[in-house]
């Protein structure tokens, strides 16, 4: 059975996230530049972040290389578990 999502859920932003994990967070050498540079390091990836909050960009930048490897694996182990959500472009772990 497929859950609902919530009326409020922001597609656009789950999926700029979504990318942002996949595509910077996921990336050893990228961790150390998005801490300082969020921003910068999403746009040179090619990933637009805009949709997502800033309030969560700040939250996730100021976690330590270490806990950004934690949330990769953690979205890695969920998936591979089927406890995800698709989205437009990837997925995402739900909690």
């Amino acid at each position: 059975m497929a859950a609902e999502l919530p009326a409020e859920f922001d597609q656009k932003a789950a999926n700029a996230l979504a990318n942002l994990v996949h595509r910077v967070i996921s990336d050893p050498g990228l961790r150390h530049t998005f801490r300082n540079d969020p921003v910068g390091t999403a746009q040179a990836a090619g990933v637009d972040i805009t949709p997502i909050p800033e309030r969560l960009i700040g939250m996730l930048a100021s976690l330590s290389v270490q806990e950004l490897r934690l949330l990769t694996e953690l979205n890695q182990t969920f998936g591979d578990e089927g406890l995800h959500v698709k989205l437009e472009d990837t997925t995402m772990m739900v909690l």
